[in-house]
Order: structure tokens, then C-alpha cells, then sequence
């Protein structure tokens, strides 16, 4: 009672005051009396891809762990996509009060529930509006209040701050979510591959292209890959599309294949294309006008048919030798997580990703990979931290951050990324901290006395006298 009196006496505005819903007991140990019977809602309303999904699946799965009396339960504008998963549990539909499919990326006002149910704490996974408005959301949730609801961003969004539950890497971030890597071992390929996963530029990245090119320019380039006869590279479909529809894309891809492969295809949903077909590679061919023909010795000339022979297959040996093929692999993507995970642990060294729950499940999977990230204009904030908490000075810009031709030796320190910033550890903490304030603010009378006054309180300064007159 007198730390909440306290607390609220130094608060320097309304939303600081807030914070105490999870601030003031943090490092209190948690007991089940704070969580038995207590309902759960996670309210999930994605905008695009699966990766807010995933963050609701993970969550989900962290307090059904670490709560196991509290009743958890899920409420998704994209219930579809948690079937896609494999999630079985029930899930309470989220719709448009208009329109029949638009439920993504849209405000609360707009959404109905389907299922009445009510429950005693919320959590908005992840918050999409900017910023987060709880009349918003009270227009589909009447009965939601500031003391019930809580928010949790995306990771290091800064568009949606303040939020009670900020996820991210670095500095006054709650971590990434990791968990144990379930996977399906793939048997598709039974080549050498490298995995790109990016979004298009159609996604409101202009530098998609640069970035694939990038990437497989420098993998090709690589020492250790240039012995594999044959080569993969697993891509998401708009590059396909882009090759088949775009020509100065399909050329430049064509002119770095060109230097390290004779035989470039390209495999679709429907076909294999061969996009290039030649017996040796282009950095090697001789061009016959360069040679001087005072230098060709006349004894080479009028050599008998044996050495002929000779010759024809010693250049059969070499020419079997240099003859390289590469594939692009359009016909792969998208899979379940389990397999694509998979797919990721059977992966050369060096991939190229954008999606935050990729980029984390190759941290889960296989931290020995070397993750080239395309960084989004809204994830900018994620990569300037991912630098500073790795010291991998390629995530400093997109230039270098999808491949670096200049220097393939970096510091990376991946173990230093994983241990600092596990939200298993740092999120777990404010978690406890907001359900043993929750269960204090709803069955302490005194508190719930002061929570009266804070809600019918206008100005701080109004409420801090009457706080100080009780």
C-alpha cells in the first residue's frame, strides 16, 4: 500500500503511473495463489506474414509453461494461419464487423469478437497501431481498462512505444523468444544449398534485388563452396517472377552465374528452366583472335593423330572438371516451420534472412550460422543492435548487410547475443512482477481504492494531493 502511494507521489505523468501495473514487483517471487484459475486472453491481430502469429504461438506457449493453473487462451483476426502451424488449441475468432476477410492490420474499432468470453488479463500480441489506444481497443473489448490490458511491441519497434512488455535486442528490451527447436530434417535436396528467405520489393523494400544479388554473388565467390559440381539455392517465389518478368534482373543474375557455373536453372512450381547452358565457364574461355599465331609451333601442328587422341581427352578431363551447374530452387518455399527449420540446419554456413521469428529460430537451431539480414526500413533499430550486441559491423547498413564481398572475416558474437537477450530470463521476470501486481490491485482493498482515485483523477498534481490526504 504505502510503495503504491509512493510510487504514484513520484510518477512524473499519467502513463509513468501505469507502469506500476508490472514495475512493482519486479524481482518478487511469484506464487500459483497469483495465477490459479486466472483467464488469460492473447489478442493477436497480424499484419501480414506469419511471424506475428509465431510470436502469439511462442507466448502462448511460455505462460501455459510457466503458469500451469492459469487458463490461456487465444484470440487471432488469422485463426487460418494458426491451423497452418499446427496449432490444435481453441482459438476465439477476431472479425471484421464490415467485411468478410479484412481482419489483418486493422484497428479494434473495426473488429468484433465472436465468442463473448470474458477474461481477466489481456495481452495485445504484438500492438500494430500507433500507438496503442486503450478505447481502441475497449470498442471490441468493453470491458477492457488500463489496469487489465497490457501491450507487447514487435522487436525494437519503436512506432508503437510505450509498451508494457518492449521485446527486442539490447538496452530496455526484453529479449528474443527463444524455445527448442523442433524440425523436420529435409530430403528434398540432396545437394549443397543455401537458404534466402526476403521479402519482395513489392513489400516496401527497395533494395531486394541488390540484397539477393549480393548475397549469392558473395556465397558463389566463396573458396570453400566453389568445389560443389552442382549448387542449390532455395529462394522465395517473387524471385522467380523477377527472373522470368524483370530482364535487367534476370541479366545480372546471369552475369554472376556466368563466372563460376556452365549450366544455370531455374526451378518453378510448375517446370525446371534452363536459363544458360554452355561446355565451359565464361572467366576461363580463351578468345582465339589473342593468340598470336607466330607462337604456335609447327611441330604441334603436323603431330600425329595419337597425340590427337591425347590431347582430346586430356581437354574431355578438364573440361569435366570445371563444368559446374547451379539451381535455383523456387519450388521449395513457403513450408511449416518444423521443416523449414529443417531446412535452415541443413543449410550451407552463410544464409540470408528477414523475418524476425526466422532470424530467432536460426539462432535456436543452428547459432554456428552465419545470418546475412535484410534490413526493413522498420526494423532499421533491430539491426543497429543486433551490431551492437554482436559486434558484426555488417548489420551497420543494408549495403553490407546481405553480403560483403571486401572481407569475409567479422567478429560475431552470437553466444553474447543469446545470453543477454533471452526473453525466457528477462521477460519471465516482468511477467511475474505484472501478475503479482495484477492479483494485488484486484484483491488488496486499499489498492483498489487508490486505483479509483487515479481513474477519476484529471491532473497528476490533483491526484497526488489527494494521495497525500488519505
Amino acid at each position: 500500500m504505502e510503495e503504491f502511494k509512493e510510487y504514484i507521489l513520484k510518477s512524473k505523468n499519467f502513463d509513468e503511473i501505469y507502469d506500476i501495473r508490472w514495475k512493482l514487483h519486479l524481482g518478487d517471487k511469484i506464487e500459483r495463489k497469483h495465477y490459479n484459475n486466472l483467464k488469460i486472453g492473447l489478442v493477436n491481430v497480424p499484419c501480414g506474414g506469419y511471424g506475428d502469429v509465431i510470436k502469439c504461438i511462442k507466448i502462448f506457449t511460455y505462460l501455459k509453461k510457466w503458469y500451469p493453473g492459469a487458463n490461456v487462451q487465444i484470440l487471432s483476426a488469422s485463426k487460418e494461419k494458426f491451423r497452418n502451424l499446427g496449432i490444435k488449441e481453441p482459438i476465439i475468432d477476431i472479425k471484421h464487423k464490415k467485411y468478410k476477410d479484412d481482419h489483418e492490420c486493422t484497428k479494434f474499432k473495426y473488429l468484433k469478437l465472436s465468442n463473448n468470453k470474458k477474461f481477466d488479463f489481456y495481452l495485445i500480441i504484438p500492438v500494430i497501431s500507433d500507438p496503442f489506444e486503450i478505447n481502441d481497443f475497449k470498442a471490441m473489448v468493453p470491458h477492457a481498462t488500463e489496469w487489465n490490458t497490457y501491450t507487447m511491441s514487435e522487436y525494437n519497434d519503436t512506432d508503437t512505444s510505450p509498451v508494457d512488455f518492449p521485446i527486442g535486442v539490447g538496452k530496455n528490451h526484453l529479449g528474443l523468444f527463444f524455445d527448442k527447436s523442433i524440425l523436420e530434417k529435409q530430403n528434398i535436396i540432396k545437394n549443397p544449398y543455401a537458404v534466402v528467405y526476403i521479402q519482395s520489393s513489392g513489400d516496401g523494400l527497395l533494395h531486394s534485388r541488390y540484397c539477393f544479388l549480393s548475397f549469392v554473388e558473395m556465397v558463389i565467390s566463396k573458396t570453400k563452396y566453389k568445389s560443389f559440381k552442382t549448387f542449390e539455392v532455395v529462394i522465395p517465389y517473387w524471385i522467380v517472377e523477377d527472373i522470368n518478368k524483370y530482364y535487367p534482373f534476370k541479366k545480372k543474375c546471369l552475369e554472376i552465374f556466368k563466372k563460376y557455373y556452365n549450366e544455370i536453372h531455374l526451378v518453378t512450381k510448375d517446370e525446371s528452366i534452363k536459363l544458360y547452358n554452355s561446355k565451359s565457364i565464361n572467366s576461363k574461355r580463351i578468345d582465339s583472335k589473342r593468340i598470336n599465331s607466330k607462337r604456335i609451333n609447327s611441330k604441334r601442328i603436323n603431330s600425329n593423330k595419337t597425340s590427337k587422341k591425347q590431347s582430346n581427352k586430356t581437354s574431355k578431363k578438364q573440361n569435366n572438371k570445371t563444368h559446374k551447374k547451379i539451381i535455383l530452387r523456387g519450388d521449395i518455399l513457403p513450408q511449416s516451420r518444423e521443416k523449414f527449420i529443417g531446412f535452415i540446419q541443413g543449410s550451407i554456413k552463410d544464409i540470408l534472412l528477414t523475418g524476425d521469428e526466422s532470424l530467432v529460430d536460426t539462432l535456436n537451431c543452428c547459432k554456428g550460422k552465419t545470418i546475412w539480414y535484410q534490413i526493413a526500413p522498420w526494423k532499421k533499430n533491430l539491426a543497429e543492435n543486433l551490431y551492437l550486441e554482436t559486434g558484426n559491423k555488417n548489420y551497420k547498413t543494408y549495403k553490407t548487410s546481405c553480403g560483403n564481398m571486401k572481407g569475409y572475416k567479422f567478429k560475431n558474437d552470437i553466444d553474447k547475443l543469446i545470453k543477454e537477450n533471452d526473453f525466457r530470463i528477462k521477460g519471465k521476470a516482468r511477467f511475474d512482477s505484472a501478475l503479482i501486481c495484477f492479483h494485488e490491485n484486484n484483491n488488496n482493498k486499499e489498492i483498489k481504492k487508490l486505483i479509483e482515485i487515479i481513474e477519476h483523477s484529471r491532473y497528476l498534481d490533483t491526484l497526488k494531493k489527494k494521495i497525500k490526504n488519505m
